[in-house]
């Protein structure tokens, strides 16, 4: 019996990868099908790949160790013609297959553009500036705040809806940005959000709002900083431990301030949020609240050298029971790198960090090869 039942699971997964596969080669050739024309729109299509292994060294556990080795490929597609927009992203690995964006857009003006799909939150500059490909961002990990929802994430980090960006140029090359979303966010599942399935119309997901506000000195730079607003509604499906707390749903406001600074060779890229969450039990309801920050600082030396690091803290979260649905949720980080970027974009990162989640502790040591193509 055990064994058709995890025949039938293997089968299962198989099923969904290839339907999503399917739906992707679809999703690349709709725009040549739909959109005719005497002339040819632009379109880029790149390969982000990655090997990751990882070495764990729990020193709350009696010292018991963990290795891992996580392989990635992830491929986004980009296609422009005229005043019509068209942006896909599907990734690959050992861990997951998943259509991760899939965005219509329409361009009205030189500063105004909107989209229609599944796109990832404005409210996550870190994930809005380097998205799945992990050869754009310099570290191998990625701040609590910033994690995917399968990944230990607490917020959601997909979109499915409606979004606006504009900007709005100010003095000299100064411009002031605004993105603004709305649409189906995720839901509390079992040790993870879920986020929004778009084939998937009937599930329990519901609205989520998110705003970002940056100031740019120089709109042709990327030097900014600004402010992050959140609101999503999160119903619980399916967690064990959400129903051994009699939770049945979370209305979750985040407000944050980022900034991301260049000097010479320094870069620093900083966050500070501070999450309400209203948590509507069967017999009650309490508010739970925490902080969420980060601090990571980079220095490149002869070009091809990199050496950052990061600091994370979330203050209250020891006892905050919204954390308990995320066991794996890693609350606390100090972490130094290295990274060596050779031949044409390729990679090399070693990370060294000690971690915490709200039960154990963990020194983690990365060691990552990434690259895109072509």
């Amino acid at each position: 019996m055990t064994g058709l039942s995890r025949e039938e699971e293997v089968t299962d997964h198989m099923v969904i990868h290839i339907r999503n596969l399917i739906i992707f080669i679809t999703v690349l050739i709709a725009p040549f099908n739909i959109v005719q024309a005497e002339s040819e729109g632009q379109h880029e299509l790149l390969f982000f790949l990655n090997a990751n292994h990882v070495h764990n060294n729990f020193t709350s556990e009696d010292g018991q160790q963990y290795d891992d080795i996580v392989l990635s490929a992830d491929v986004i597609y980009g296609y422009v013609k005229s005043d019509f927009r068209f942006l896909t992203e599907y990734i690959l690995s050992t861990y997951e297959s998943e259509l991760e964006r899939f965005q219509l857009g329409w361009q009205a003006d030189e500063n105004n553009i909107g989209w229609a799909g599944r796109f990832h939150s404005p409210s996550s500059y870190w994930n809005a500036a380097y998205h799945h490909g992990q050869y754009l961002q310099t570290s191998v990990t990625r701040p609590l705040i910033a994690r995917f929802e399968d990944e230990g994430g607490i917020v959601p980090t997909h979109v499915t809806g409606l979004m606006l960006e504009t900007m709005h140029d100010l003095q000299g090359s100064a411009s002031f940005q605004t993105t603004v979303s709305f649409g189906k966010t995720s839901v509390i599942g079992d040790l993870e959000l879920i986020a929004f399935d778009l084939l998937d119309a009937s599930s329990k997901h519901r609205e989520g709002v998110d705003i970002r506000l940056a100031y740019l000195p120089d709109q042709f730079d990327d030097n900014q900083f600004g402010l992050l607003l959140k609101w999503s509604d999160l119903v619980v499906d399916d967690s064990p431990i959400a129903e051994l707390q009699g939770l049945q749903q979370v209305e979750q406001g985040v407000i944050g301030a980022y900034v991301d600074w260049r000097i010479r060779d320094w870069k620093v890229l900083a966050n500070l949020s501070y999450l309400n969450n209203q948590m509507i039990k069967q017999a009650q309801e309490q508010t739970d609240t925490f902080f969420a920050a980060y601090l990571q600082a980079e220095y490149v030396f002869d070009q091809q050298w990199t050496v950052y690091g990061r600091v994370e803290d979330t203050p209250g979260a020891e006892d905050s029971e919204y954390l308990e649905l995320f066991p794996f949720a890693i609350i606390e980080r100090q972490m130094l790198g290295l990274r060596f970027d050779f031949y044409s974009n390729n990679a090399l990162t070693l990370e060294v960090s000690n971690v915490a989640t709200q039960s154990i502790s963990s020194d983690q040591v990365w060691f990552q090869w990434s690259a895109v193509l072509p």
